[in-house]
C-alpha cells in the first residue's frame, strides 16, 4: 500500500464536477442538432433540391463525425464519473493496476486519470 500523502480532493472534485458538466453540455448540443437534422419539416425548410449531389456525401460524412465525437465525449464523461466515484471511496490518486500514487502532476494534468504513468505506458504498448 503506498504511502498515504495530502491531495487537494476539494480542488480536483470541483475540476472533474466542472469538466462532467462542460461534457453533459456537449452532448446536449449534439443531441439538439442530431435532432434538428432529423427533423423532417426542419430539413424539407433547409433542403434546396438543386444542390450538388456531393452535399449528401457531406451530411454523411459530418453525420459520422458527430457520431464520433459523441462517443468521445461519452467515454471521457465515463472516465469522469469513474474517478468522481474514486474520490468517494477514497481511492483517488491511486494506480488502478499497481495501487502505487499517481503523480500530482498526472492527477493536475487529466483529474481523470486511473493509472500511473509507467502502468499506462504498460498498457499502451500491449
Amino acid at each position: 500500500m503506498p504511502a498515504k500523502r495530502k491531495l487537494d480532493i476539494a480542488k480536483f472534485r470541483a475540476q472533474l464536477e466542472e469538466k462532467r458538466q462542460e461534457l453533459l453540455e456537449q452532448l446536449d448540443a449534439i443531441a439538439e442538432r442530431t435532432a434538428r437534422k432529423s427533423d423532417p419539416e426542419a430539413l424539407a425548410e433547409e433542403q434546396d433540391f438543386d444542390d450538388a449531389p456531393g452535399d449528401a456525401a457531406i451530411e454523411t460524412l459530418e453525420r459520422g463525425q458527430e457520431m464520433a465525437l459523441e462517443d468521445n465525449i461519452e467515454d471521457l464523461l465515463q472516465r469522469v464519473d469513474a474517478a468522481l466515484l474514486k474520490i468517494e471511496k477514497g481511492t483517488y490518486g491511486t494506480c488502478d493496476a499497481c495501487r502505487g500514487n499517481i503523480k500530482v502532476a498526472r492527477l493536475k494534468a487529466l483529474p481523470w486519470a486511473t493509472l500511473c504513468l509507467e502502468c499506462q505506458s504498460r498498457m499502451e504498448r500491449l
